[in-house]
């Protein structure tokens, strides 16, 4: 969004970027080290329950078209359209996690029940304060820049994923994992505050939702979108939550047995899944960050098939019988395909969502609302195949083979809607030229 007299700071993509990496905590607390603590905690663990659980999670997320409507019509005097739902939602998603933190459970369905619950209405909060943060960034970055800063942001929020996998995982060994709660909703709190340090750009108050709402779903193009939206994060799910327990058994250190997993005697599971997930989010912050610089050095639809293209590679390779190091390897460049694909996606959305000024954040929530509903989808068919597959087959490779293979296809679908859409919109260099 351009703007007389509004100079961008870098300062701005700082404070982005740090409430980026505080979802990034809460995303990798559910995904990876909830799981762990599960497992060892009471033992064993059954994958498609932590499959549907996940989904459930992840349901506020497919309507964020609503909270877009929020946060572009509805404004505050002094603080703008954008930050009082930034800092709100992330105060409210903060205050549950502290309240989680001092209820006890006694069983593995309470246990599940209790962050199901949780996470319904931590990751309610956290899309609100996801989709003003996304609009917030749209209205006052220049084009040129918005590519590479969504790479940084989408980078930081791989280094939550960082400090909530490995350290949180490592701390654990040491801390209650209750203290980790407290610690995520003041950091969830505090970082919200800091957007108030963002200049804003006031913009008409004043327009039509039902008409630009009825324009948006009337173009075919952005059925296009839309369409390229749900399928292309629906192997997302299934890389964070199951791609390092996968690991994890084929190193042994987990049995497996049918959809369960079990712990072994003497075994600490939080080392390994610290280095696992290590590795696999140094990949995501390195994806994130090179397909925001070749989305913008190059081209859109280049930075987009590569990024599909080393995902589906990357995914079959890991069914191969290789040594540790080498399925470390392999499960990195999964995390730098994750990364690469969703920044790069980012870019395409970004550039699409301009063509609707007065509801940019609307327009992304509408698209990114798609990517949810894909996500949420493979987690669901995840599940389905846990209890599916095991029911004639307990051998691990098959097991994953055909979620992988599965998921990578569905997501492969997502060049069929890409590959008509109108490259005028969202490749930026071309509307220069």
């Amino acid at each position: 969004m351009e703007n007389k007299g509004f100079k961008y700071k870098q300062s701005y993509t700082v404070i982005f970027a740090l409430n980026y990496f505080s979802q990034g905590l809460v995303f990798t607390i559910f995904t990876a080290v909830i799981p762990i603590y599960l497992l060892t905690t009471y033992g064993s663990i059954d994958q498609a329950a932590l499959a549907f659980m996940l989904s459930i999670m992840l349901i506020p997320a497919t309507i964020k078209i609503f909270y877009g409507l929020l946060s572009d019509k509805v404004t505050f005097k002094k603080l703008g359209r954008r930050k009082p739902w930034i800092i709100s939602s992330a105060c409210f998603g903060g205050i549950v996690w502290i309240i989680i933190s001092f209820i006890q459970t006694q069983t593995i369905n309470e246990a599940i029940s209790l962050f199901t619950i949780a996470g319904l209405l931590i990751m309610f909060g956290l899309f609100i304060s996801d989709t003003a943060l996304d609009g917030f960034l749209l209205d006052i970055c220049p084009k040129e820049q918005l590519g590479r800063n969504q790479g940084v942001c989408w980078g930081l929020r791989a280094v939550g994923i960082i400090i909530g996998g490995p350290i949180i995982l490592l701390f654990l060994i040491f801390i209650p994992i209750q203290f980790i709660f407290i610690m995520v909703g003041i950091i969830l709190i505090v970082f919200s505050f800091l957007t108030l340090k963002i200049e804003h750009i006031d913009i008409s108050k004043e327009f039509a939702i039902g008409k630009n709402l009825k324009l948006i779903f009337k173009s075919g193009e952005n059925w296009k979108m839309f369409t390229f939206s749900f399928f292309i994060q629906t192997v997302g799910g299934v890389v964070y939550a199951f791609l390092s327990l996968y690991i994890l058994i084929q190193l042994g250190l987990v049995n497996p047995v049918g959809a369960t997993l079990d712990t072994l005697e003497d075994v600490s599971l939080y080392e390994s899944q610290a280095i696992i997930t290590l590795f696999i989010s140094l990949g995501i912050i390195v994806g994130a960050i090179l397909g925001g610089i070749i989305s913008d050095k190059t081209t859109r639809k280049k930075s987009l098939i590569m990024s599909l293209s080393l995902n589906t590679v990357s995914l079959v390779i890991l069914l191969l019988p290789v040594p540790a190091v080498l399925l470390i390897i392999f499960a990195t460049l999964v995390g730098v395909a994750s990364g690469w694909i969703f920044s790069a996606y980012s870019a395409i959305t970004a550039e699409y969502s301009q063509q609707y000024p007065e509801m940019d954040s609307t327009y992304f929530a509408i698209c990114v609302s798609f990517v949810n509903v894909g996500t949420l989808l493979g987690l669901v068919i995840t599940g389905i195949l846990f209890n599916s597959v095991t029911t004639f087959s307990n051998d691990i490779i098959i097991i994953y083979g055909i979620i992988f293979i599965f998921m990578a296809i569905l997501q492969l679908l997502s060049l069929i809607p890409f590959s008509s859409m109108n490259k005028e919109i969202f490749e930026y260099k071309l509307k220069k030229e």
